[in-house]
């Protein structure tokens, strides 16, 4: 159905994008944690949330996710309405609670999405393509969460890299970024190009991690009441990494803090080759 049609058939207001209610949008998920959304949503979809910070449009930015529908009669605050329209992402806003809303969707024909675990598609990069920038991420900054893993995926795109390889990295970078905003004093994201894969490197000064098996379990999470207010704290961040990377590494000192790296190859021919470091 059309974002039109998802607005007559919920009520809705337009917060932004005017222009974009043709938009066709076949599937939608529902979630306030959006490492939920980063977790199990799909490109394309429709968002809908009761969450209304900046949070919910750079995940939807990270994910590629057509729309977003803030549900419970709630408004997106100022600066994410800002980001929305820098960002390009239409933004409507129902009275009715989630339930509700995803019920006269569904009765109208639309189904949810979960993604699924599909094979990974061969993606060669732009030749003699190499690059590499470090980002500094400030600690229980919330307001700026997701602006590292945006200007990454810019980036990205505009040295031509797959989209299917950009999405993945997006994620993981949003991750690591989170992760440092909610638990640690500072740390840096770095992202490398090279000749056989993309290489995220994160490192925090902060209090660490006292097991890391436990830390990997999906759900497992330590978070505040502050950090999930602002949408985070599902306890799927670092599994979340893990599952996007072609190779993943944690490492972490109690009272110093987390290292972590990611690899995304290029291609399936590099299966098995560790990207020099």
């Amino acid at each position: 159905m059309t974002l039109a049609e998802v607005q007559k058939i919920t009520n809705a207001v337009v917060v932004v994008g005017s222009d974009k209610l043709d938009l066709v949008v076949t599937t939608a998920f529902s979630a306030d944690l959006m490492s939920d959304v980063l977790a199990f949503a799909r490109p394309g979809c429709l968002l809908i949330t009761g969450i209304t910070n900046a949070q919910s449009v750079r995940t939807a930015y990270a994910l590629d996710i057509a729309a977003i529908l803030v549900c419970r009669g709630k408004m997106l605050q100022p600066d994410a309405v800002d980001i929305a329209r820098e960002l390009h992402i239409p933004v409507l806003a129902t009275p009715f609670i989630m339930f509700e809303t995803c019920g006269r969707l569904f009765q109208q024909g639309m189904v949810g999405c979960i993604r699924e675990v599909l094979p990974r598609q061969a993606a060669s990069p732009p030749v003699g393509m190499t690059f590499s920038e470090t980002f500094q991420v400030q600690g229980r900054n919330f307001s700026a969460a997701g602006r590292v893993s945006n200007t990454i995926k810019k980036i990205l795109r505009q040295q031509g890299i797959a989209e299917e390889i950009v999405r993945r990295v997006a994620v993981v970078a949003f991750e690591a970024e989170v992760n440092i905003i909610c638990y640690a004093h500072e740390g840096s994201i770095e992202c490398r190009i090279t000749p056989t894969a993309i290489i995220l490197q994160a490192i925090d000064h902060g209090p660490g991690i006292a097991d890391i098996q436990l830390a990997m379990q999906e759900g497992y999470s330590t978070a505040d009441d502050t950090i999930r207010s602002m949408g985070f704290g599902a306890g799927m961040g670092l599994a979340n990494m893990k599952k996007f990377s072609d190779e993943f590494d944690l490492s972490s000192e109690v009272g110093r803090g987390t290292y972590v790296k990611s690899v995304i190859r290029f291609s399936e021919e590099c299966a098995g080759q560790r990207a020099a470091v």
